[in-house]
């Protein structure tokens, strides 16, 4: 990269209020949007809004339904490549979150081109195209128009078996909730912006940041969850919230469960939290009980907006030990952080340990 283009990439996020997932307007927020939109139904529309499902599935025959989802944001990272890759990481997401498999791709591009050099733009695009690429879908255009904060990402579609499509809405009384990456990438932004992190820390933020959870649904398909979602921009508690009230069943999740990015609980610590944690605490803590003292910087934490996070899955308790193991095996940081149960729908309680 030359020096020109070095220094323009590393203003890349000084250019914006907000990065990733934590610019998604607040689930109150968008409530409030959606609230009286006519919703159009169809024998043959799978999933649509009525439950902030990942994506639209729609069925096209008995053997075939077409997943279709669109995500994107301004950047986290000043590496325009690296950008490109977190942000088709996190869409991709959306496909493999309802159990298909992604098959085409189509660029979302907004960008100030006067203000950075046009191989900054090229290399945030090359790095999307190398995980589609990844995916094994196809990258097959895009639009694009000039805007005043850097935004990308993609619009993704996917194929799936109509009887195969996973909802966030599955889950059982008794289901073992797994998740699939660790927790604190929204912490963890701001750790890696100030400088105060490791690079061995930095690096296994972006190592998360940039896989795909292609695997962990390989592996999960094995197991025959009854529910899915990716956890993204509501944070931890907001998704397993989501997943419970669609289920309607509440859920208990134990911290000591929950695999954190290294340094993100002092981080927390120190004040280092987003803004979208405040925003996602404001909505969903009316939903959470905690049924002993749990450190603030914890709850924050389970507040905190994530960006290209892993799969949350509802797995038959019996078989989530097995899988936990398969996915670590795998080298995907697995855990299983708590049970759906009968309760007040889309209550959260959160404790410690398992006592």
């Amino acid at each position: 990269m030359t020096d020109e283009r070095q220094t323009a990439s590393k203003i890349l996020t000084a250019n914006v209020k907000a990065g990733g997932c934590a610019a998604k307007i607040g689930a109150a927020e968008l409530q409030q949007i959606l609230t009286n939109l006519p919703l159009t139904t169809s024998p043959n529309l799978l999933t649509g809004m009525e439950h902030f499902e990942d994506a639209a599935v729609y069925k096209l025959s008995d053997e075939l339904a077409i997943i279709q989802t669109i995500d994107f944001f301004p950047p986290v990272v000043d590496d325009p490549y690296l950008y490109g890759m977190i942000a088709a990481t996190n869409a991709l997401s959306d496909v493999y979150a309802m159990g298909g498999t992604p098959l085409l791709a189509l660029n979302v591009l907004c960008f100030p081109t006067c203000d950075f050099p046009i191989e900054v733009v090229r290399d945030i695009v090359r790095g999307g195209a190398a995980q589609v690429q990844a995916a094994g879908a196809i990258l097959a255009g895009g639009h694009s128009i000039q805007s005043h904060e850097p935004i990308y990402g993609l619009s993704v579609t996917g194929i799936v078996h109509p009887s195969q499509v996973l909802t966030n809405g599955g889950a059982k009384d008794g289901d073992a909730i797994v998740v699939c990456k660790p927790i604190g990438t929204g912490v963890a932004f701001l750790g890696m912006k100030a400088n105060i992190m490791s690079k061995q820390s930095d690096d296994l933020l972006l190592k998360s940041l940039t896989t795909l959870n292609k695997k962990s649904l390989e592996i999960a398909l094995k197991y025959s969850p009854d529910a899915a979602t990716d956890v993204t921009g509501f944070g931890l508690i907001g998704h397993v919230h989501e997943m419970a009230k669609a289920s309607g069943l509440s859920a208990r999740i134990m911290t000591d469960k929950i695999p954190f990015l290294p340094e993100v609980l002092e981080l927390a610590e120190q004040g280092f939290v987003p803004a979208g944690a405040y925003g996602n605490r404001k909505s969903y803590e009316q939903f959470t009980t905690y049924i002993e003292d749990v450190e603030l910087s914890i709850t924050d934490l389970l507040f905190d907006p994530q960006t290209s996070g892993g799969l949350l899955l509802a797995i038959p308790f019996e078989k989530s030990e097995q899988l936990v193991k398969e996915l670590i095996a795998s080298d995907i940081q697995a855990s299983s952080i708590g049970i759906f149960k009968t309760g007040k729908s889309g209550f959260v309680e959160v404790g410690n340990n398992e006592r």
